[in-house]
């Protein structure tokens, strides 16, 4: 029996970074297509969903200038994998290719869509009581699950809660979830939600 090496490793080796995986172009066209998509579609939404600044202080500090800047910029850097999306979108086997692009996003896509239910618990529930049930699905999903792991998630969740209340000065209007209660309840409460 003959063994056959075609390259014995050398300490050169060790210093070159070893890549777990190769990213096939219909994988890396296929998500540079879908972030530009974003881009646009962000680019198309900037005029709604900013205002113009309180004070004159210029173009670059207006709050839509450097999405912008970020958003075009995404377009421009991104346009070349658009471009090798359409070319190779006719190949075959592409699709199976493509799909490489998402491989082990499952859990991306779940804390995203926790950060999503967050931001929509901010303006519903508050943010205090967001921020704690937040931070306690983070942990769960996380896999750190014991009580003592819920009670580090809430004093993390106090501390944050107090930099901004506090230390930043950051306040929220009352949330709409405080409607249901007397209105003493949103009056003792209602700013620390």
């Amino acid at each position: 029996m003959t063994v056959h090496v075609d390259h014995i490793p050398t300490a050169a080796d060790a210093e070159t970074p070893q890549f777990e995986d190769d990213v096939t172009p219909e994988a890396a066209s296929t998500a540079g297509t879908l972030f530009c998509i974003f881009a646009a579609f962000a680019l198309i939404l900037l005029p709604f969903a900013t205002v113009a600044g309180k004070r004159p202080l210029g173009w670059i500090q207006e709050p839509w200038s450097w999405p912008f800047i970020v958003l075009v910029v995404a377009l421009l850097g991104g346009g070349g994998l658009a471009f090798d999306y359409l070319r190779l979108r006719r190949k075959p086997g592409f699709s199976a290719k493509a799909k490489e692009a998402f491989a082990g996003m499952g859990r991306s896509f779940a804390y995203a869509a926790a950060f999503l239910a967050f931001i929509g618990g901010v303006w519903l529930i508050g943010f205090t009581l967001a921020s704690i049930l937040f931070m306690q699905a983070l942990y769960y999903m996380s896999g750190l699950r014991g009580a003592k792991w819920s009670l580090i998630g809430l004093a993390v969740t106090v501390a944050i809660v107090l930099a901004f209340r506090v230390g930043l000065g950051i306040w929220f209007p009352l949330p709409p979830i405080m409607l249901l209660f007397p209105d003493w309840v949103g009056n003792a409460l209602g700013e620390y939600l």
